[in-house]
């Protein structure tokens, strides 16, 4: 060993570099744990709580063993008789908790309690190591030092056994980051078999202090085991195929963190129609899974079991597939099921340590599920119904602190739909067991009408023998009658005929009576259990109609929040991107080259399209609502008209578009909605500047008609498009016809505006056709009412459907 070596050694072992030497230690982990503060402020990651956990209590050990050092330095304590002992259990407890640190990153009971037992374990055996010290001290003076005892070479051997176990067990469970923890247990080892090798005099070890001072700063890097997303959130979006693993959408080598992709729109629109709970529940992660970009989505339920949590439905962005539910195990995913019952969100990283993505792997079949975000969907109340899961076993994309509050607003929309998806599941069970109690009762109907019959063809059977006896009986009444009155001639008396005649009659009904009573009783009864079976089954199925008209009568409006609620959420992004292309073209940060303006434009003009998407799926999914709150009242066409002019005016401009108004002089107020009609008018003339061409022209004319005594007006909008195929007529205004149908030609972008303008027309007791010819162009007619109390009858206007 060199002569520099020797006296860096002897330096360290002297109790005068105390303090700096726990300094030094102090520094390393007080920045260590200052790293965890800021990783967990970012990530929120359990692991980096409980990193702070275990770093904090190094760091209350680290400035104890100062506190004392200091206090022997001023000779308050004495230093020579506390602090070597003291200094041996530290190391060791140092050993232990760093390898608490690096084998167990997530929650684990059983390596608590080892580490705990272990802690007091020690504390036990620093107390005996003190005894002894005090009575080697009090035996030889201070004549022998502490390095030289044998207690000292137990606490060697100790340390040394505890870091190659602590090495051992990190290898083994082999956690994100481990290296580091094996690294920082092998130097402090190193220092401890030197100090074997080449004991020296005194109190303390200097080569075991010198590989401490080394291995602690390796602390640094506990907090940056789990990557934190960093993506950043402002650049344009262009979508690029990725890998054959991966499809997963990127921002200019970047992930995109949302998605205004049309997909989307068409997941939202699908989750609108659906009405049965397992297509729900896929439609609702579709639609999750398409606007946050995450490579798997599902849907989870709490049950009744303590044990037990159900995936309703799964949606894997990557395969475009739709994954189907099972049940999960509560003990297989720990920490997950915790987050779900407590209602509180869950983000984590792909551990290799975690039970819950080693269960997660398990239940999915997946060789690493990736990062984890995990958020409840509870109600107004904070009752817990459910939550969301995200993975990213594809796109390895960590999820931030912002896609936890976006996925978050999303989970509160989906309350309704959640509700009522439970609900109609109750209802569709009531329903199954409504048809097994039909079943029985429409078997025990059939079982009474065979009794019946039987019934019947015994009764004709007796009815046929006593039949003959009562003609007989009645043929000597009738002679009985006969001579009767043959005597009644004589006699000239009519009373005892009658009364003889009265008790013929009598005597001929109870004969009758007699042989039929056991029949007729038979059949009363029987009809009468057949009877009371019908009208079981009559209320059975008036309850079964009651159910399902109290589930149509709700389900579309609530759908309908639902929808609108998130497309509130896309419109945020979308503001930020028209916000920076209008400052791009503005050229307050730069001065655009041509081809650089054309691009920016482009991407104006499709974000500016999205927007316009997202407004009429807002009206379409509320339509059904305004219509109830139409505000009927004199409005004045010509006001109308000018707003509706300026509201499209930037669509005519740009494509240069000649517009030729042909209006009356004077028009009366015409009884109606004043936003509704003007609403119909917008969409037929955006209709109109998207079918016309460039530098082409568009009519709008208005006039007054009179049909049967009655006034209306008709207003006209006409375009120079292609013309509209005579095949593709009756579906012009159906909603949504493009999600199903071939594009119509000579119609406008999407068509979605067209349906609109027939419902509210429609609605106005109007009328709306169109009438087209290939090459010419087609035009669009409305007629409204004036009184806005006429319904326009087919008979009265001709038209074309």
């Amino acid at each position: 060993m060199s002569t520099f070596s020797s006296f860096i050694l002897e330096k360290l072992a002297v109790p005068d570099m105390n303090l700096i030497y726990y300094i030094v230690l102090a520094y390393a982990v007080a920045g260590a744990l200052q790293s965890g503060f800021n990783q967990w402020r970012t990530s929120e990651y359990p692991q980096a709580r409980r990193a702070m956990t275990g770093l904090g209590i190094l760091l209350g050990a680290q400035i104890f063993m100062f506190i004392v050092s200091a206090l022997g330095w001023q000779g308050v304590l004495d230093s020579r008789a506390i602090l070597p002992p003291l200094d041996r259990a530290y190391l060791v407890f140092g050993i232990i908790w760093i390898t608490w640190l690096y084998a167990f990153p997530e929650p684990s009971r059983i390596s608590d309690t080892a580490a705990t037992l272990l802690s007091l374990l020690l504390i036990v055996t620093l107390a005996l190591s003190l005894l002894f010290w005090q009575n080697t001290i009090n035996t030889s003076g201070y004549e022998i030092t502490y390095n030289e005892t044998n207690a000292d070479f137990f606490w060697q051997v100790g340390s040394l056994f505890l870091a190659l176990i602590g090495m051992a067990v990190i290898f083994l469970r082999k956690p994100n980051g481990m290296w580091y923890g094996i690294v920082l247990l092998g130097i402090g080892s190193l220092g401890h078999i030197g100090h074997l090798l080449f004991p020296i005099v005194g109190e303390y070890s200097g080569v075991v202090r010198l590989a401490y001072m080394a291995a602690y700063p390796i602390l640094y890097t506990l907090p940056q085991r789990f990557a934190v997303n960093t993506v950043p959130t402002q650049k344009p979006e262009t979508k690029v195929s990725a890998p054959a693993k991966s499809k997963e959408p990127r921002v200019h080598g970047e992930r995109r963190k949302y998605s205004t992709d049309p997909k989307t729109f068409h997941a939202m629109l699908a989750l609108a129609a659906e009405s049965t709970p397992a297509k729900v529940s896929q439609a609702v992660t579709r639609a999750i899974a398409q606007t946050m970009l995450s490579d798997l989505c599902f849907l989870i339920y709490l049950t009744d079991n303590n044990n037990q949590m159900v995936i309703a439905g799964g949606y894997d962005l990557i395969r475009e597939d739709i994954l189907e539910g099972g049940s999960l195990n509560k003990n297989n995913i720990p920490m997950l099921a915790n987050s779900i019952q407590r209602g509180r969100p869950l983000r984590m990283p792909a551990s290799s340590t975690s039970a819950d993505v080693k269960g997660l792997s398990d239940i999915l079949g997946l060789t690493n599920p990736g990062h984890l975000l995990n958020v409840p969907i509870l109600t107004p109340d904070k009752e817990a119904l459910g939550s969301i899961l995200l993975l990213s076993p594809y796109s390895d994309r960590a999820w931030t602190a912002e896609d936890q509050a976006f996925l978050a607003n999303i989970a509160a929309s989906l309350v309704p739909v959640i509700r009522k998806s439970q609900k109609l599941s109750r209802l569709e069970l009531q329903n199954d067991q409504a048809r097994l109690k039909i079943g029985e009762l429409e078997g025990r109907v059939e079982e009474l009408s065979k009794q019946l019959d039987t019934a019947k063809t015994e009764a004709s059977k007796i009815n046929t023998t006593e039949y003959a006896s009562i003609l007989t009986a009645q043929e000597e009444s009738q002679r009985i009658i006969e001579q009767l009155q043959v005597e009644n001639a004589e006699l000239r008396s009519a009373k005892p005929v009658a009364s003889a005649a009265s008790i013929i009659s009598a005597t001929t009904a109870a004969a009758s009576s007699s042989g039929t009573s056991q029949a007729e009783e038979n059949l009363r009864t029987a009809l009468l259990e057949l009877a009371h079976v019908k009208n079981e089954l009559t209320e059975s199925q008036m309850k079964l109609e009651e159910l399902k008209k109290g589930h149509a009568t709700t389900k579309s409006t609530e759908q309908a929040e639902v929808i609108a609620s998130i497309s509130q959420e896309l419109r945020q992004p979308l503001s930020s991107v028209i916000g920076y292309t209008d400052l791009l073209l503005g050229e307050s940060v730069g001065i655009l080259g041509a081809l650089q303006r054309k691009f920016v434009e482009r991407v104006k003009s499709s974000t500016e399209r999205i927007h316009s998407l997202i407004d009429d799926m807002i009206h379409i999914t509320t339509l059904e609502t305004e219509l109830n709150d139409l505000k009927t009242e004199a409005v004045d066409l010509n006001m109308v008209i000018d707003n509706v002019m300026s509201y499209t005016s930037s669509q005519v401009r740009d494509k240069n578009i000649s517009m030729h108004l042909d209006l009356p002089k004077a028009l009366a107020p015409i009884q109606a909605d004043r936003e509704a009609l003007q609403q119909i008018l917008i969409h037929l003339l955006q209709n109109a500047g998207a079918a016309t061409p460039f530098e082409g022209t568009i009519r709008l004319k208005v006039q007054t008609r009179t049909e049967d005594g009655l006034d209306f007006i008709m207003i006209q909008v006409t375009d120079s498009g292609v013309g509209i195929p005579a095949e593709d007529l009756s579906r012009v205004f159906t909603r949504l016809y493009r999600a199903d149908n071939v594009l119509i030609q000579g119609v406008g972008d999407t068509g979605i505006g067209l349906s609109i303008a027939k419902t509210l027309t429609e609605a106005h007791h109007g009328r709306i056709w169109v009438e087209s010819e290939l090459g010419v162009g087609s035009t669009f007619s409305v007629l409204l009412p004036i009184s806005g109390e006429t319904i326009v009858d087919n008979k009265k206007v001709k038209g074309r459907n």
